[in-house]
C-alpha cells in the first residue's frame, strides 16, 4: 500500500513541494506511518498521507486545488479524503481549546465558517495532528527549543483522545526537545 500511495502522491506533484528541507512526499508518508504504527484504521492512515495536499493554515503550499478533490477521493475513499480536507482547512490550534465533552466546533477560517464534528472525527484529528507534529519534530532541527514542550503540553492535555502509542511517542519525541514545561 505504501508504495502505491507514494506513487500517487508523486503523480500529484508532492515531490516538487518543499516541506522544511525535504519533499512533501516524505512528510506525508511518515505521518501516515506513525498512524499505522499506532494501530489506527486504514482510513485515518490514508488521510494522514494526504493531510496537507490542499495546504493548511500554517503550510500554505497547495499541491492540489480543491477542484481535484474527486481525484483524491478516487484514490483514498470519501471518508479519508473528508478527514484530510477537514485537517487542511481547520484551525488546528482550536482543537486544543475544545471541551472534552464536546460539542466539537471546528473553525475553518479560510472557508469562512465552522463545522461541528463527531467525537470520532475529533479524535481522528487529534491523532492526526500528533503524527504530523511528531514527524515535523524529528525533521526540523532548527525548530525553537520551546516547540517540543509546547506541543507535549497540548497533547498531554488531550491525552484522552490519543491512542496509547501516540501518547508514548509524543512523550518520547516531544519530551526530548527543549526544556521541560
Amino acid at each position: 500500500m505504501d508504495a502505491d500511495i507514494r506513487e500517487v502522491l508523486r503523480q500529484f506533484g508532492t515531490d516538487e513541494v518543499d516541506h522544511f528541507g525535504r519533499p512533501l512526499t516524505e512528510h506525508l508518508m511518515e505521518t501516515s506511518r506513525w498512524l499505522q504504527k499506532w494501530g489506527n484504521p486504514m482510513t485515518l492512515s490514508l488521510a494522514g498521507a494526504f493531510h496537507s495536499i490542499y495546504g493548511t493554515e500554517e503550510f500554505r503550499q497547495k499541491t492540489l486545488p480543491l477542484d481535484r478533490r474527486s481525484d483524491v477521493r478516487a484514490v483514498i475513499g470519501a471518508e479519508a479524503e473528508a478527514l484530510a480536507y477537514l485537517f487542511c482547512f481547520a484551525n488546528r490550534h482550536s482543537l486544543f481549546e475544545q471541551a472534552d465533552a464536546g460539542p466539537f466546533e471546528i473553525p475553518l477560517p479560510s472557508l469562512g465558517y465552522s463545522t461541528e464534528v463527531s467525537t470520532e472525527t475529533y479524535t481522528a484529528l487529534i491523532e492526526l495532528e500528533a503524527a504530523n507534529i511528531i514527524d515535523q519534530a524529528l525533521h526540523q532541527p532548527n525548530a525553537p527549543a520551546r516547540a517540543g514542550p509546547f506541543w507535549l503540553a497540548r497533547f498531554d492535555f488531550k491525552a484522552a483522545f490519543l491512542s496509547e502509542g501516540a501518547k508514548v511517542d509524543c512523550r518520547q519525541v516531544l519530551g526530548s526537545l527543549g526544556p521541560t514545561v
